[in-house]
């Protein structure tokens, strides 16, 4: 009986392995057709490519995260404000002039690239237009000046509601003086252009229902280049009669010495942000045996919000931006 079993268990074992040398005969026929009938063919092996390399893409692309798009915001503030201004101009007059006058001022600022949040650019046009008297108030100066400045700043967040600005700018200013009661020399011009150093401390104040933030930035000369006439020079001999020696210098730390200070608080609201601005900016600046002074000391408010551009046929809006060229 043992042995029996034993012959049946053996037939049984035998029959498994011939059915797995059957298998691997019938994948090894089967590959071989494969490769010698539809492989070779050259228009079958591109398709097979094309077919394999759309698969894993489509593998890829499901797999990975979808980020939204990025655009960079432009941040712009508008201010407006009252501000006291004293002049000196010994072209014009020896005495101090002092007075008031109103600021405006547009800012606008945004990253160089919307993936790189530390390196910015700022764009800032200020106007100021004021009247001052002189200590007897037997006189007046009007004043009326435009300053155009661009930089570049370094962000540094050292702390969650800190932030720390730090780089240069350049800046353009044109100034208009005059003295309605000079007979031979009634108007006085300020040319100037500077490079600046630059830094702006951010500090955010969270409070019960909204974050306020308060500012502080700091610009000084350093280096540039100035217009002043000889004293006792008419416009007309420099520009008509070509008498412009010893008119334009180099200016720095040795004969302009400034500072511009803002001091800016930012409450956010609903649908817009306030800005309360302390403005004080200070300049002397000497040459052709004149020391000149420009003070001003201003307090603006005015409004912050953020803007996208989209132009050209590279930077195209979203289609769920709607315009009205459309």
């Amino acid at each position: 009986m043992e042995l029996v079993c034993r012959q049946a268990n053996s037939l049984i074992e035998f029959s498994s392995s011939l059915a797995i040398i059957a298998n691997h005969a019938r994948f090894i026929f089967l590959f071989s057709y494969f490769c010698r009938h539809i492989i070779s063919k050259p228009v079958f092996m591109k398709k097979l490519i094309i077919y394999v390399w759309a698969i894993l893409c489509s593998v890829n692309l499901f797999s990975q995260d979808e980020k939204p798009l990025q655009y960079k915001l432009i941040g712009t503030s508008e201010l407006i404000g009252i501000t006291a201004l004293d002049l000196l101009d010994p072209y014009l007059s020896p005495l101090m002039y002092t007075g008031t006058g109103v600021k405006y001022e547009h800012a606008a600022r945004n990253f160089f690239s919307a993936q790189k949040t530390n390196l910015s650019m700022e764009r800032k046009i200020s106007a100021l237009a004021g009247i001052t008297d002189n200590p007897a108030n037997t006189s007046s100066m009007n004043y009326f000046g435009v300053n155009y400045s661009w930089g570049m700043h370094y962000h540094f967040r050292t702390l969650p509601k800190l932030q720390i600005l730090a780089g240069a700018t350049v800046d353009a200013g044109f100034g208009y003086k005059s003295i309605a009661r000079n007979v031979n020399n009634p108007v006085n011009l300020d040319l100037a252009a500077n490079l600046n150093l630059s830094g702006i401390v951010r500090y955010d104040i969270p409070t019960r229902r909204r974050v306020l933030r308060l500012s502080y930035g700091l610009e000084i000369p350093i280096v540039g280049c100035m217009f002043v006439p000889q004293g006792g020079a008419s416009y007309y001999e420099m520009f008509e009669l070509g008498s412009l020696s010893n008119t334009f210098h180099v200016s720095s730390l040795h004969n302009k010495l400034g500072s511009s200070g803002n001091l800016i608080l930012d409450i956010p609201f609903k649908h817009f942000t306030w800005r309360l601005g302390v403005d004080a900016g200070k300049l002397k600046y000497e040459a052709n045996n004149m020391v000149f002074k420009h003070n001003e000391y201003s307090i603006m408010i005015g409004c912050k919000y953020d803007l996208s551009v989209f132009a050209g046929k590279k930077n195209r809006a979203p289609e769920n931006f709607i315009s009205t060229d459309k």
